[in-house]
């Protein structure tokens, strides 16, 4: 019985490597008679997550900021939206930190921002960093802010670490 099991399946490969015209680039999609199925995905879930995850290039977020004004050695407290992409929503549960990289004209009046000090807060859907800055001399440019915050959809996160933000501040 072993024999001519054994018989059969030496025939079969042989045909099969003998019968298949196709490259090895494009191996058939049938399955070897007694193995396991490939698993399907349900109908209708072909591109659920594909439609959920962004695109590869695109931000989860986008950041919206006024431009500050502020005169040499005042203080102003400066407002940095994080506005998460269509369907994702700013992560209240990840411990979001911020820090702010002096300029000449001006500097945080705290270096590092963070949700645990209250410096991040959530609004709704967003996320809402304040940045207390004190102006140095005069001068104008960005101040560069690299944080670490997360994005999330109802079925996975986007931790985002060391993105590179920048707020516009002009002293007079």
């Amino acid at each position: 019985m072993c024999n001519i099991v054994f018989s059969a399946i030496i025939t079969w490969a042989f045909m099969a490597v003998a019968c298949n015209k196709e490259s090895a680039a494009n191996p058939p999609t049938a399955a070897m008679p007694g193995a396991p199925a490939a698993p399907t995905a349900p109908v209708g879930t072909e591109n659920a997550a594909a439609a959920a995850a962004p695109a590869a290039g695109d931000k989860q977020y986008r950041i919206e900021a006024a431009q500050v004004r502020l005169k040499v050695g005042a203080a102003a407290a400066a407002r940095m939206v994080i506005k998460p992409g269509p369907g994702l929503h700013f992560n209240a549960e990840y411990p979001a930190k911020f820090t702010v990289a002096a300029a000449a004209f001006a500097k945080a009046a705290k270096e590092k921002l963070t949700s645990k000090d209250g410096d991040v807060k959530v609004d709704g859907e967003t996320g809402v960093v304040t940045v207390p800055l004190q102006g140095l001399a005069a001068g104008a440019g960005a101040l560069v802010i690299t944080g670490s915050f997360s994005v999330c959809n109802d079925e996975q996160c986007y931790i985002l670490r060391d993105e590179k933000l920048t707020l516009q501040v002009t002293v007079q």
